[in-house]
């Protein structure tokens, strides 16, 4: 049989003492149990604080798992946008040949090298040996600087480096359907064809590096390896590809990189200075 624990209360007052008789067995007990309550209060405490601390490190990782996404689909997006140009540059390359340098600035005439893009007689008129205006005006002749259709500006040139999908690398002239667009430099056709985007469009190569694209036009009026005379008629304005007015889209690039034409074109008329 068990034990038994007894406990005898004496009053202050003097008055009967009182006995108590407790079992061991049941007092074990009881100490176990609060014993084991105690380690299962202080076991839930430090449960209760991993979860906290995993509940926050949970949140930062979420938070910055959705910074790398954002992060992520903008490199992609950007991948996608070199890998666009480069298409279009190796296109451009197969055009004339193998013998386009793009990506480099060049002082001399090496930016074409086999069949030049424009004709050494275009320039016979200027080239006065010891005249530094004489070749002022050559690099003037080179540069794209002529205004390519008549119309006003509708869009102008932006590029956006955190969403470069919104990115305008060009100017939009609009105009009527039909109206001649011309070349903005004296050049070499390197591509006149058909895209989704841009319908009917047209790549001019330049000398000293520059290029310039026509698109959305009604119709190519040169085919690949055309020369072309600055403000020779190349195309007709139009409204092809994804196009929801009559325009033309007109960009400018240097060495591979895209500039506002609008720091090059003269007599430039923009929707606001037309009262439209």
């Amino acid at each position: 049989m068990g034990g038994r624990l007894n406990i005898i209360i004496v009053p202050d007052d003097g008055g009967e003492p009182r006995r108590l008789r407790l079992s061991t067995f049941w007092l074990k007990t009881a100490l176990w149990f609060a014993g084991f309550l105690v380690l299962a209060i202080i076991a839930g405490i430090l449960s209760y604080s991993s979860l906290v601390r995993r509940a926050l490190d949970y949140d930062r990782l979420a938070s910055e798992n959705s910074q790398l996404s954002i992060e992520n689909k903008r490199i992609i997006s950007v991948a996608r946008e070199v890998d666009q140009s480069r298409r279009i540059l190796a296109q451009i390359i197969r055009s004339l040949g193998g013998h386009l340098e793009v990506g480099r600035s060049s002082s001399s005439d090496t930016t074409l090298k086999a069949g030049v893009a424009l004709s050494e007689v275009d320039y016979a008129d200027f080239l006065l040996e010891g005249d530094s205006y004489a070749v002022e005006r050559i690099m003037a002749y080179s540069m794209p600087t002529c205004m390519p259709a008549n119309g006003f500006i509708s869009q102008e040139f932006f590029l956006d480096y955190l969403f470069p999908e919104r990115s305008h690398r060009g100017i939009d002239i609009a105009g009527k359907t039909g109206v001649p667009i011309v070349a903005a430099a004296a050049g070499r056709v390197t591509f006149s064809g058909w895209t989704p985007h841009f319908g009917n469009c047209l790549i001019l190569a330049h000398r000293n590096g520059y290029m310039t694209f026509y698109g959305h036009n009604l119709e190519n009026l040169k085919l690949v390896q055309d020369e072309v005379r600055r403000g020779e008629p190349i195309a007709l304005l139009g409204s092809s590809g994804r196009s929801s007015a009559p325009h033309l889209h007109f960009e400018i690039w240097k060495d591979g990189v895209p500039v506002d034409p609008l720091e090059f074109v003269q007599q430039v008329e923009t929707a606001k200075t037309a009262g439209l």
